[in-house]
């Protein structure tokens, strides 16, 4: 097993004495070294690389170093570590044009000699490359196909795995449901973490319907490890009509142990919540957007299931449309949050903004976790005249700048 985080290489001119660009570029060897890089790795090496331009007069041999790494790694966008001496970032510059005039992808990390700051650039550019990597090894898990409504957010498995990376599995439900009807693994101790910890006073169901509901948890576990899936997204109302439950409790047990797990076989927003899992390693709450103000540049999103662990305290409600079923009435606390949805034919649009929650409420005619969000960045009325489609993912934390960034270098045109 590999130690190390990722690997660099540092790229100088033939006329430069080699021990004067070691000392040249110790500074930044220090800065990569205490982020867990190291040099020396062969170009093929698993895990993310960058490359140090130590001096001018390298383009040649950056591009040539390049190519090596494509040959293995062709879908890893170039970043380009630059200091403030001996013509570096001239040389990034030129290079970058190169690889973004023949279809490449990569960013340049010009370094600042302010060493928070510089350290924070690079390991970000880090986690990017990271995510993006993770997100070309996931296996996404659409259990049923998506729900009859969502006729914006069916896009192509092949759009998925070109654009954003992850392969999409069509699963079909009927062993989950079997294993719904008779769970292999006891669902006593898994409801036993919701029960104890659930507001009684706003808790409206049974022990057995927490049972009954948890059962979808073992299940998709089952299914997760059959189809050696990563994430995945369920036609969640049609275990309504038969086991005769709700797949709410179940998500939210699976986002809140780091498995994303998205409603209604939605493939836009579980890919959202994947690329939150991975860039900001947190879970993500998809909702449905149910009251939108233009002129406060507000708007009220609602679902039945969120992970305990984003919300202050939570109870156990029927879900919501049916009456069947456990779904959870969370109780977000007031704080700054990013919305996100993805669309487009190709899955080209991306839609962020930034925000914060004013208020929780607890209308009977929603769905029962409910949040006001008052934007700060973005406008809801885009959401009136250019919608995406339906689900919005809020993540909690401010991260739309660094979201576009990743954005523009792994996905964007």
């Amino acid at each position: 097993m590999n130690a190390h985080r990722f690997g660099y290489e540092v790229i100088a001119s033939s006329l430069h004495d080699p021990v004067a660009v070691s000392s040249l570029t110790a500074p930044v060897r220090t800065l990569l070294d205490g982020l867990g890089g190291v040099t020396g790795l062969e170009p093929s090496s698993p895990g993310p690389h960058l490359f140090v331009v130590a001096t001018g007069g390298t383009e040649r041999r950056l591009l040539d170093a390049i190519a090596q790494r494509r040959v293995t790694h062709p879908a890893e966008p170039t970043i380009l570590v630059a200091h403030r001496a001996h013509n570096s970032l001239p040389a990034a510059l030129e290079t970058l044009a190169a690889i973004q005039q023949t279809g490449g992808r990569g960013r340049i990390v010009s370094l600042t000699d302010r060493v928070d700051a510089d350290r924070a650039a690079l390991d970000e550019a880090v986690g990017d490359l990271e995510a993006i990597a993770a997100m070309r090894a996931a296996r996404l898990g659409v259990v049923g196909g998506p729900s009859s409504w969502l006729v914006a957010s069916c896009p192509d498995p092949g759009a998925v795995r070109r654009r954003w990376g992850p392969e999409v599995v069509a699963v079909e439900p009927t062993r989950m449901i079997e294993l719904t009807r008779t769970p292999v693994t006891p669902t006593g101790v898994l409801a036993e973490r919701f029960t104890q910890v659930a507001d009684p006073v706003r808790s409206t169901v049974d022990r057995r319907s927490v049972d009954d509901a948890m059962g979808v948890r073992s299940a998709l576990l089952d299914v997760l490890d059959t189809e050696e899936i990563d994430a995945v997204t369920v036609r969640c109302f049609d275990l309504l009509g038969d086991p005769g439950t709700s797949g709410c409790l179940a998500l939210a047990s699976l986002n809140d142990d780091g498995i994303v797990a998205g409603c209604e076989g939605d493939v836009p927003s579980a890919l959202a919540m994947l690329w939150v899992r991975h860039l900001l390693a947190q879970p993500a709450w998809m909702a449905n957007p149910a009251a939108l103000d233009a002129e406060r540049n507000e708007l009220v999103l609602a679902h039945c299931t969120v992970a305990p662990s984003m919300v202050e305290s939570f109870g156990l409600d029927t879900h919501f449309e049916s009456g069947m079923g456990v779904g959870i009435s969370g109780q977000f606390a007031e704080q700054p949050v990013t919305l996100i949805r993805l669309g487009g034919t190709d899955l080209d649009a991306c839609w962020i903004a930034e925000g914060d929650i004013v208020a929780t409420g607890d209308d009977a005619d929603l769905c029962r976790t409910q949040v006001t969000v008052a934007l700060s960045s973005g406008n809801v009325d885009d959401l009136l005249t250019r919608p995406l489609g339906n689900h919005l993912v809020l993540a909690a934390g401010h991260h739309e700048g660094r979201l576009r960034r990743w954005w523009r270098l792994a996905i964007a045109e």
